[in-house]
């Protein structure tokens, strides 16, 4: 048996830590006192069971001749287990926690584990600069191996998120939309050496083995110095959006919308990182609380909401209309929300602490911002440029196609009476089969039910699919935007499973109905037999030489107007519906981003 660890040198030497770290630049020369360090260790230890097992402030150890401070504190602390409602006398969980504090130079290099509340002192201090972090370990010959994307567009119905892996992401990854995202994480290779990169959070892993705590220094120390040396450049990631200076651009941003997206929370949710929720209120003189169940509430936030100046206040507003006192506030270095009603809403973590609603969507950063400038967006507390938004705007155009008869539309699919075998003349619905029915082998009207598109019409190799829409407020972003989130949700069935065409059957060889009338409209506007089509859906889906395309027809925007007022952005003029064009223009770029992922072409059908 091997002798008992007592002394605190025997017990700092058997640490072993992970080359994985969060890298911070002092930037304002701040103060790191001992007495700093100690409140610190103090906060992040509240929780505590018992005395510190381990503290260490302001240790020494020498590298090429220089000093480098490190300051270190475990301890143990106890939690209810997440799957008790309540508690249990002596069913409890003890943890472990460590914080390690490593300073070099202007830098501050922090290792932890089980550690919380420890927010405050990194807002002290500045993240890597994204160019440099994501360009830092990258060679001639450097391996791509993993990328984590995040969508800029502000479509709730667009892929947010996506992972993509391959030996080496550079030799097949498709350039392709890659300016409406911006990369949040990545995995390289050199030679036998991986490391991943978390660039919102400026997180640096090195695979490989545990090290000592002054083998940990000298990693650091080595990457400080690779920092410090380190050239920007233009590499394969360039492709991606690029990150901007926030702080040069704070005093003009002007914020027409927001869109809250929260795929970190519903993981931190499955993951159990999140173990409860509940809402506090008073009630005279004590606090009350109550479990809310508050996953479905928050579909009511994930759609794209208007920000709009207070005069009287002098802030700038969400509009929502579940909660209506969210606000923007314009930091030195980050966007973050405000809401008092937000703030008794609080999520209850597994490890005992706790942290409100609002407080974790601004940190977490769950929402994308889009400015009056127009190919600007915020995101993951970093400000974006979408260099090819304004640069794209003739290649945009040309999915556009001007129809003098679509601004003669006064409804979508006019009114219903039994007898009728058509729908109304001076309907939208009327229009896409005037127009489009002809060139098809056979076409069906899906509309209503879990619809995949208003119409399909069937080809040989080709199934394209009709989205309708009619509005008589013109030039409309929220219309727009309803339409392109319809298209996106069905891009994925335009190559549907047999089962999902099987399901189809009854609904496509029946009458159309709507509004309690069940009109003699035929839901197959052309062809006879269900057999035949559904045949004919799996024998084009099956063609070696299969293309899907998608058709958004609309009469609330004019192609002539859409194209003068894009042009009026990008010469920089100023406009009435300047916020539209700019809502419109990105849901533009989404929609054909959208389509090219999907190896889908994509048409806009509107008035001349």
């Amino acid at each position: 048996m091997s002798p008992a660890i007592t002394t605190e040198q025997e017990k700092l030497q058997n640490i072993l830590i992970n080359e994985n770290a969060y890298i911070f630049c002092n930037s304002e020369n701040i103060n790191i006192s001992r007495s700093k360090i100690e409140q610190v260790f103090r906060d992040v230890s509240t929780g505590k069971s018992s005395n510190f097992l381990l503290k260490q402030v302001k240790q020494i150890v020498t590298i090429n001749n220089e000093q480098v401070l490190y300051s270190i504190c475990v301890f143990k602390y106890i939690s209810q287990p997440t799957f008790l409602e309540e508690s249990v006398d002596n069913w409890i969980e003890t943890k472990l926690a460590y914080l390690l504090i490593v300073e070099i130079d202007d830098y501050i290099i922090i290792s932890r584990k089980n550690i919380s509340k420890i927010q405050d002192f990194i807002k002290l201090f500045d993240p890597i600069d994204y160019k440099i972090l994501s360009t830092l370990f990258i060679k001639d010959e450097t391996q791509f191996e993993k990328f984590h994307l995040k969508n800029l567009n502000v479509s709730n119905k667009a892929v947010r998120e996506k992972s993509i892996e391959a030996i080496n992401l550079k030799e097949n990854f498709s350039a392709l939309g890659a300016n409406n995202y911006m990369l949040n994480s990545l995995r390289l290779k050199n030679a036998n050496e991986k490391v991943s990169l978390i660039l919102n959070s400026s997180r640096v892993n090195k695979f490989g083995r545990k090290n000592s705590i002054e083998e940990f220094c000298h990693w650091a120390e080595k990457l400080v110095t690779q920092i410090k040396h380190h050239t920007e450049k233009e590499t394969f990631l360039s492709i991606f959006a690029e990150p901007q200076d926030y702080e040069s651009h704070k005093d003009t941003l002007v914020p027409i919308s927001i869109l809250f997206t929260f795929s970190e929370l519903y993981t931190d949710f499955e993951n159990g990182v999140i173990a409860n929720c509940v809402i506090r209120f008073l009630d005279e003189d004590l606090v009350l609380e109550k479990n809310i169940d508050i996953i479905k509430y928050l579909e009511n936030f994930e759609r794209l909401s208007k920000v709009v100046y207070d005069e009287d206040n002098e802030v700038f507003k969400v509009e929502n209309t579940i909660v209506n006192d969210i606000e923007l506030r314009f930091n030195e270095k980050s966007i973050t929300l405000r809401s008092s009603k937000l703030k008794h809403i609080v999520l209850i973590k597994d490890n005992g602490t706790e942290v409100s609603i609002i407080d974790y969507i601004s940190v977490a950063s769950s929402f994308i911002i889009n400015f009056d400038n127009i190919d600007l967006a915020y995101t993951n507390r970093k400000l974006f440029k979408d260099s090819k938004l304004l640069g794209n705007i003739d290649h945009f155009m040309k999915i556009f196609v001007a129809h003098e008869n679509l601004s003669l539309c006064v409804s979508e699919k006019g009114r219903l009476t039994s007898l009728q075998t058509q729908f109304d003349d001076l309907s939208v619905f009327n229009f896409v089969e005037q127009e489009f029915l002809n060139d098809a082998e056979y076409f069906i009207c899906d509309d209503l039910e879990k619809e995949w598109a208003d119409h399909i019409a069937i080809f040989e190799s080709k199934i394209i699919f009709y989205h309708s829409k009619h509005d008589n407020a013109q030039f409309s972003a929220s219309a727009f935007q309803e339409i392109v989130g319809q298209a996106q949700k069905n891009l994925g069935n335009l190559s549907p499973q047999n089962y999902q065409l099987i399901e189809k059957r009854n609904f496509w060889n029946s009458t159309y109905n709507n509004d309690g009338v069940r009109s003699s409209i035929s839901r197959i506007r052309k062809g006879n037999n269900i057999d035949d089509i559904i045949n004919q859906y799996q024998s084009a889906i099956n063609n070696p030489h299969y293309k899907g395309e998608v058709h958004l027809v609309i009469d609330f925007i004019s192609k002539n107007l859409l194209e003068e007022n894009l042009n009026k952005l990008k010469n920089g003029d100023a406009f009435a519906r300047r916020s539209e064009a700019i809502q419109i223009l990105w849901f533009i770029s989404s929609l054909i981003s959208s389509c090219q992922e999907a190896n889908t072409d994509v048409y806009v059908h509107c008035k001349r």
